[in-house]
């Protein structure tokens, strides 16, 4: 029961770090440089991810948490490059002010939504137990 407890606690956590992270925070989200719809694209693009992968095996008291990022971390370059294409392909197709820049934010918004989605999935496997 506290294992349960305290992974639906690390859920709220989670899900609100990822939830201002990705529309909270000025980096990225100013005017001229909104990248919260983009950010929910990469939390579906991780969630689809973290859904196929195989369950991690339950030990202590974080073991599923812990085996779930584990397991998502080899993910993240991928989705990173994916995130750089995407980037690409605007910048040819639209063109862009400062192409540098929206590539850093692109590996950014990769990194922060793969991470801090794999972390509350990772807390929600845990409490399955």
């Amino acid at each position: 029961m506290a294992k349960k407890a305290v992974s639906w606690v690390l859920v709220g956590v989670f899900a609100y770090g990822w939830w201002w992270l990705g529309h909270g925070w000025a980096y990225l989200n100013t005017a001229g440089n909104e990248w919260s719809r983009v950010f929910v694209l990469l939390t579906l693009i991780s969630l689809v991810v973290l859904l196929r992968a195989p369950r991690p095996a339950a030990s202590g008291m974080f073991g599923r948490l812990t085996g779930t990022l584990r397991g998502f971390v080899p993910t993240l370059p991928w989705l990173v490059l994916a995130m750089v294409v995407l980037r690409a392909i605007a910048w040819l197709h639209s063109g862009l002010d400062d192409p540098m820049d929206h590539f850093v934010h692109a590996i950014v918004a990769a990194l922060i939504a793969g991470i801090t989605t794999a972390l509350w999935f990772g807390a929600v496997e845990n409490a399955s137990d």
